[in-house]
């Protein structure tokens, strides 16, 4: 009946009249008026003000209606943690990474958390900042190492203050053939005014701290071209389709030998890799320890290494 209240309580709430309200839940008005009679007379209080018009729900009423949502909101929450335990079926840790740490992630943390936790299932998801946070909310992810999140309910550690480079594609005025790092001063950059850039709309943030960097030193750029993740607007920047930016650690390669790039400064492009986790949360807090731990001792050597 919980459930039903709720509704009860959202339609009154947004409705002039119970007769309103009644009609928009396909209910007699009679019926409706009794239900809330009834929960008035359990809890000694007032929920909706009849006088007042349109109706409004009393204070009483508002707060009723705020701890039904949160109990349903932990009934659902429960449902969602109870199917990882069905019949026969081990807890799975369900990691999100940021696509360019994807294989060396892998490979240094598994055989090491595995060891430790024999019977945990592992899924690991390559997301892009934007899709981890959309992950977080909807409860999907256990924990995500990548750009630093933006959400309240979560909490972020620091790994590794990160380089970041503005990756020139052959077509760019300032390319330099038969070089992979260049050196250019602040002030010539402006020559990349109006040039084609690739610009990743799954990091907002992140695209945020570039474009405050970009126009701090006079650079306008056009972003022509838009992706969901680094790895593919490096991909088009390495055959010359324009400009962009990322990681350090993902151009010391040589798969990307035919492409410039210029570090940026970190006191002005402070990027950081961190691991983020729900705040509160008890789930696997074990598992998600030891992973944490992996990365603290791996990340710079062995993770973010081409």
């Amino acid at each position: 009946m919980n459930n039903r209240l709720l509704i009860f309580l959202e339609t009154l709430e947004n409705s002039s009249s119970i007769s309103e309200a009644a009609k928009k839940l396909y209910l007699t008005q009679p019926y409706l008026s009794r239900i809330i009679k009834k929960y008035e007379q359990k809890y000694h209080v007032l929920l909706v003000s009849r006088e007042s018009h349109p109706i409004q729900l009393t204070p009483a009423g508002q707060l009723l209606m705020s701890y039904l949502r949160k109990s349903l909101q932990l009934e659902n929450q429960l449902n969602q943690e109870m199917k990882r335990f069905t019949k026969n079926e081990f807890p799975t840790l369900i990691m999100g990474i940021t696509p360019p740490l994807g294989e060396n992630f892998n490979l240094t943390i598994l055989p090491k958390l595995l060891a430790k936790f024999p019977t945990l299932k592992t899924e690991t998801l390559e997301l892009s900042t934007a899709d981890a946070e959309k992950a977080f909310k909807d409860e999907q992810i256990d924990l995500f190492v990548g750009n630093e999140l933006q959400l309240p309910n979560v909490k972020s550690q620091k790994l590794h203050r990160d380089t970041q480079v503005l990756v020139l594609g052959k077509n760019s005025k300032l390319y330099q053939p038969n070089k992979q790092e260049v050196h250019i001063s602040g002030t010539k950059l402006q020559t990349l005014n109006q040039e084609n850039f690739i610009v990743v709309d799954g990091e907002r943030r992140y695209q945020e701290i570039i474009n405050t960097y970009f126009s701090n030193n006079g650079i306008q750029i056009y972003p022509q071209i838009h992706v969901r993740d680094s790895l593919t607007a490096l991909k088009l920047a390495a055959q010359g389709l324009g400009n962009m930016t990322t990681s350090i650690a993902a151009v010391k390669t040589k798969k990307y030998q035919h492409i410039n790039y210029v570090k940026l400064p970190q006191d002005e492009v402070k990027i950081n890799f961190t691991v983020s986790t729900l705040k509160n949360d008890d789930y696997l807090m074990a598992e998600i320890a030891e992973v944490i731990s992996i990365l603290k001792q791996t990340f710079t050597t062995k993770i973010l290494v081409s």
